[in-house]
């Protein structure tokens, strides 16, 4: 599963349904930010949104997930699939430890710059006395 390959799909289903960032944002209750960056392969739809996605763009969410339209002839095989949906649930993971490892490091500043607060403050106390 590939984000630019996706991201370059639904660029290319929006232009051809004549919607705008902003607009397919709307329809998808999402921001104009999170198309973009879907588009810029940035980062991937939230699981969620992939039947409302396929659905306003009129592709299939395997479609979505495989980042081209497949070729009616020759239907996606079970294993494929099975492997496009790995792949979204190990992207979705993948994501979710991003964001919990920039959790931890506004933390962890949030935290020293604390306790270098209470140092000068303590500093400057000890000074006045």
């Amino acid at each position: 599963m590939d984000k630019e390959k996706t991201g370059q799909l639904i660029t290319e289903l929006r232009k051809e349904k004549g919607l705008t960032q902003k607009q397919l944002a709307e329809a998808l209750n999402v921001t104009d930010k999170a198309v973009s960056k879907w588009e810029r392969g940035l980062s991937f739809p939230d699981i969620s949104m992939l039947e409302p996605i396929s659905e306003l763009l009129g592709v299939s969410i395997m479609e979505i997930l495989a980042g081209e339209r497949q070729d009616a002839d020759e239907p996606m095989t079970m294993e494929d699939a099975q492997e496009l949906v790995n792949a979204s649930v190990e992207l979705g993971n993948e994501e979710i430890r991003h964001k919990k490892e920039r959790s931890r490091l506004i933390i962890i500043i949030l935290v020293v710059i604390t306790m270098l607060l209470i140092s000068l403050t303590l500093n400057v106390i000890s000074l006045l006395r």
